[in-house]
Formats: C-alpha cells, sequence, structure tokens
C-alpha cells in the first residue's frame, strides 16, 4: 500500500477535500481548492463543478461563483459545459445574477439538450431584471412548462406592475392541467392588492379554499389585506377570525386597513390585542390617527412606541413630523428630528420633506429652509422641493417660490402636476397675477403637463382675491371648472375679501345647487352680509341652515404652552381649564374697556 503523502496520492487527496468541504458546506475552502487541482492539471468532473456552482449560488456568494467561473475559463473547460446541462443551468443563473442576460442568451444559444430547468433558469433571470418581453417570448416558445414556470412569469408581471397581464396568466394557467402552488397566488395576491379589485379578490379567496391552502399564513394574510384595500373590511375581518392562527403580518395588515379607512375605535382595539407588534404595526396606527384628523393621539402613540425601544421607521418619523405640522408645534417637531439626529437614521426624502414641512406649517420657515439646504442635491426629489416651494409660498414670498422653482428646474428636475399647484397657489397668496397666469400657460406650452381641475381652482382663486372677477368668471365657464364646488367655493371667499355682494349672492346660489347640504357656501354668504352689516338677512341664512339641518363643521385652534398643546374651538365647554380661561379672557375685556387709549 503506497504511504498517503507520496506524489501518486496527492492529487487524489485534493479531490477528496474538495469532496470533504463540499460536504461540510465549507465552500470557501472548496473554491480554494480549485487552483490547487489546476496547478497539477487536474479537472474535476462536471457534475463536481454543477455542485459546487450550484451551492455558491443558493448561499447568495456571487465572488465565490466567479471564482468558479474563472476557473472554468482558465482551466479551457469552457468549451465543453455546454454539452453538460445541469452545469449550464447553474451558470445560466450565474450569468443573470451578475446582470450580464445576454451571455447567459449566448450560452443558452449553445446548449444542445437545453432542458426544462434550463427554460426555467432562463425566466427566472429575465424575471428578476425586470426584462419582460424576452421573457414572454420565451416562454410561449417553451415546448414544456410546469408550474414554476407560470409562477415565474405570474410573479414577474405583478412586480412589474403589468396586474392584468398576471390576472390573464392566471386564468390560463387555472384552464391548464398543471395545477397551483401557494406561490401561484402570492403573485397573483400582488395583482389582487393593487388592483383593488374585490370580485377578483373574492374569485382568488375562493380557489385557494378550494386547493386547500387558507392554511398558509402569507397567502390569507395577503386575502386580508387584499380585501381591506377594496374597502370590505368585513369580509377582511371575516377572515382573519376564521384563520386558524395568525402572526403579526396578519394582525398588522388588519390593523393597517381599518387605519386607512378611518375607522380608527377597531383599528386601536385590535391594534391593543395584538400578542406582539413590529414597527409597521405601530406606524399604521400612527398613520392613522395623523391622516385622519388626530394628530394629538398620534404623538400619544408615538410616545409609548418610544418609551417602549420600538424603533420607527421611515413613515413613522413622517406620520409623526406631520402631525406636529397639523397642530403647529415646534417643540414637539423639534423634539422628534433631534431623536432623528441621535440615533444616526439616515433619513429619506418623504422624511425631510416632512420635516421642511413641519417647520414651516409652525412658523419656522428658517427651520425649514436650513433642512433643505443641508440636504444632499441628489436626495432633493420633486415631492422636496414641491414641499419648500409650498412652505415659501405659505408665508407669503410668492417670487422666492418662483425663484426656486428656476432653480428646481436648473437642477434638471422635472416638475409634477402639484409643481404648479403649489406656485399657483403661491402666486394667489401674493397677489402676484400676471406670473400666476404665465406659469399656468407655460404647463402644456413648455413642460406638458395638462392642467386638471385642482389648476383651474387655484387659477380662480388667484384671479379672485385680485378682484379679476370678469376673468374669474371666465375660466368659470370652462371644462372642468364649470362643475367644480371647490371653484365656485374659491370664488365666493374672493367675493367676501372684496365686499361684493352682488356676485356673492350670485356664486352662493350656483354653489348650493352643486353641494346643498355643504355649510361652506352658507358660511361665507353670512360671512358677507356681516361683513356689509346686514344682519337680518344673516340671521335667515343660519335660519335657513338650521331648516336644512346643515351644519357647519367645527373648527379648532391650537396653541402651545410651556410642554402642553392645548385645542379649543368657538365657544368650547369642553376644555377641563375652561373656568380659568373664561375668567382670564373676562378680565382682559375688562381691562380693554377700562383702558380709553384702545378703541
Amino acid at each position: 500500500m503506497p504511504h498517503a503523502d507520496n506524489k501518486s496520492s496527492r492529487p487524489s487527496c485534493l479531490l477528496l477535500s474538495l469532496h470533504h468541504h463540499l460536504s461540510l458546506g465549507r465552500l470557501d475552502l472548496a473554491v480554494d481548492a480549485l487552483p490547487l487541482l489546476a496547478r497539477r492539471g487536474l479537472r474535476p468532473d462536471p457534475s463536481t463543478l454543477s455542485l459546487l456552482l450550484g451551492q455558491c449560488l443558493r448561499s447568495g456568494s456571487l465572488p465565490l461563483a466567479r471564482r468558479v467561473h474563472l476557473f472554468l475559463r482558465l482551466s479551457g473547460l469552457k468549451r465543453f459545459y455546454p454539452s453538460y446541462t445541469p452545469l449550464s443551468n447553474h451558470l445560466l443563473a450565474f450569468h443573470f445574477l451578475r446582470g450580464r442576460p445576454s451571455d447567459a442568451r449566448r450560452l443558452f444559444a449553445r446548449m444542445p439538450h437545453p432542458n426544462l430547468f434550463s427554460f426555467n433558469a432562463m425566466l427566472a433571470g429575465y424575471a428578476r431584471l425586470g426584462l419582460l418581453r424576452p421573457a414572454r417570448r420565451l416562454f410561449d416558445r417553451m415546448p414544456h412548462r410546469d408550474v414554476v414556470s407560470w409562477n415565474t412569469m405570474i410573479i414577474a408581471f405583478a412586480r412589474a406592475g403589468s396586474f392584468r397581464d398576471a390576472v390573464g396568466l392566471y386564468s390560463q394557467l387555472r384552464r391548464s392541467s398543471f395545477g397551483f402552488n401557494p406561490h401561484t397566488f402570492s403573485g397573483l395576491l400582488i395583482a389582487c392588492n393593487r388592483l383593488r379589485d374585490p370580485g377578483l379578490s373574492r374569485q382568488v379567496h375562493a380557489q385557494v379554499f378550494l386547493v386547500g391552502f387558507l392554511s398558509n399564513l402569507i397567502i390569507s394574510s395577503s386575502l386580508v389585506d387584499a380585501y381591506a384595500k377594496c374597502g370590505y373590511l368585513d369580509d377582511a375581518r371575516k377572515l382573519f377570525d376564521e384563520m386558524p392562527t395568525r402572526d403579526v403580518l396578519a394582525w398588522t395588515t388588519l390593523v393597517h386597513g381599518y387605519a386607512n379607512c378611518g375607522d380608527l375605535v377597531s383599528a386601536r382595539t385590535l391594534f391593543d390585542k395584538m400578542p406582539e407588534r413590529n414597527p409597521v404595526s405601530w406606524t399604521a396606527l400612527i398613520g392613522g390617527y395623523t391622516r385622519h384628523g388626530h394628530p394629538f393621539e398620534a404623538l400619544d402613540l408615538f410616545q409609548r412606541m418610544m418609551s417602549q425601544g420600538i424603533r420607527p421607521d421611515q413613515f413613522t418619523f413622517s406620520s409623526s413630523l406631520c402631525a406636529c405640522a397639523a397642530i403647529a408645534s415646534l417643540k414637539h417637531g423639534k423634539q422628534i428630528h433631534a431623536r432623528l439626529l441621535r440615533t444616526g437614521f439616515n433619513p429619506n426624502a418623504i422624511v425631510l420633506s416632512s420635516l421642511v414641512d413641519m417647520y414651516s406649517k409652525c412658523g419656522d420657515l428658517t427651520g425649514g429652509r436650513w433642512v433643505f439646504d443641508l440636504t444632499d442635491p441628489g436626495t432633493k426629489d420633486t415631492v422636496m422641493w414641491n414641499t419648500m416651494m409650498s412652505a415659501v409660498g405659505q408665508h407669503g414670498l410668492g417670487r422666492e417660490a418662483i425663484g426656486m422653482f428656476e432653480e428646481m428646474i436648473s437642477a434638471h428636475m422635472k416638475p409634477d402636476a402639484n409643481s404648479f399647484v403649489v406656485l399657483l397657489t403661491a402666486c394667489s397668496h401674493s397677489g402676484l397675477v400676471a406670473e400666476g397666469l404665465q406659469l399656468f400657460k407655460s404647463m402644456a406650452e413648455s413642460h406638458h403637463i395638462v392642467p386638471e381641475e385642482d389648476h383651474y381652482v387655484c387659477l380662480v382663486d388667484l384671479l379672485g382675491r385680485a378682484g379679476h372677477f370678469e376673468e374669474a368668471m371666465e375660466w368659470l365657464g370652462k371644462t372642468p371648472c364649470r362643475s367644480s364646488a371647490r371653484a365656485w367655493n374659491a370664488l365666493l371667499g374672493a367675493c367676501r375679501i372684496h365686499r361684493n355682494l352682488q356676485l356673492g349672492r350670485e356664486v352662493a346660489e350656483r354653489l348650493l345647487k352643486l353641494e346643498p347640504h355643504s355649510s361652506a357656501a352658507y358660511v361665507l354668504l353670512s360671512n358677507i352680509y356681516a361683513d356689509v352689516g346686514n344682519w337680518e338677512t344673516v340671521e335667515n341664512v343660519r335660519r335657513f341652515m338650521e331648516e336644512k339641518k346643515v351644519r357647519k363643521e367645527r373648527a379648532a385652534s391650537w396653541i402651545e404652552v410651556d410642554d402642553s398643546v392645548h385645542s379649543f374651538g368657538a365657544s368650547d365647554q369642553l376644555h377641563p381649564l375652561k373656568e380659568g380661561i373664561y375668567a382670564a379672557l373676562e378680565q382682559l375685556v375688562c381691562q380693554v374697556e377700562d383702558d380709553s387709549s384702545i378703541t
């Protein structure tokens, strides 16, 4: 028997070592053996190389896969591997993983006997890179398909936003004999969630039930989400209650559905029952409170989240900052900003835009501009530019807003429809009629943006505030302004500013035909009469509102005192400190009456 370290035994020991490392999952050591084999003129068989490359790809180690590919090229094996299909299949996946679809196509064309795995590898590669056209061409000419082929295409189209194509493929699959697996429905439910089609969601639900996949948590949670996004919360809740087991995803999905639809009581009840919560659960409820006008509850929940050591995400910060902006609480907004800085959180454009908006609405335009100026130019998107222009415009600096728009264009940032809503509003607040008309004209001519209702409303408001009532009426006679209650409401507000009683009456009549139960027209008309001292008519309007059961929406104001934000409305009797507040007001009134220097 030869000694273990003699020359004849060393080559076989290297191969045995490579196989040993492979069996233990030590891919780095297995790949390290390849150059040693090459120096001794040894070539591992294709099955060994296929096994090694496949494990490198499954582990996600592209650097190790590159080294295996390099060995194939340098050892001269490259010209032989197309004939060994399993190795070629792994190489197809490798080429797509490194973003080289052309290399994959060339290899595929050279394969003498591609099998179903070869075609599926090509489909998966195209899908990974979003190359749907070549994927569809290949799919249509496949000699044989399996459920993996169909799933790959359904998921690819759904993820790319081609939802109808995904649904169409699913319909074809239903008529075939291939059957389904859970991945089929995971792709299809992406389309359901985005299309928000309740009929489709119910069809998928029925199919999932028939094939016995309702026990799959991901599929059941996705169905709950699909129903919730369609506004079918009763169906979503029924399915949720029928689920044998629920994970945090299922709970969060339903909380988010209730919060989105404004049913905050149900959302909070479910949230409080959750056995465990993740940052998304907290953010879903915080965002719901903020969007539906409950900023105090949103901030209270945010503080509770922080006290429990839950790490917020971008959406948590954005929603909380919006809540601060809603109640003009600069102190709370600065605290959240400080937390962002302390934790080393890297905010995205959404959070930065929320910071700019918060500072602006809290009256600190300098703070908002500071955030904007310190933001990396590459991070500033159109939304952030719009937010900063809106902030400047709200502070009556219309010309500065226009200047920022010119900066935006110079920075090669493309404006969107909302950019012009912001600019026209800024011009309206600053009385820049000529500039506003020019911007409106440039929308279609220079930026290829078709004006929408929002733009016409802003234009009518701009002309009305400036007292150009004839021009405003001309625009109101055009589509889509003619039936826009918001546009007529804007003109009615302008009539009040200029005390134009005659036109105000005409506009109010038109507005009441469009929205007979809206309180805005009655209130504005009443205020116009009050401004000219016609109190009898004011009383008639208010009496008419009572007869029609039209209620004025309760407005609220906020004031920040020390560490607390107080909310109050006209004739408020609900504030816990109301007795002290009214006593102080009475004292102030007495002082004003006694001070002869005050008229």
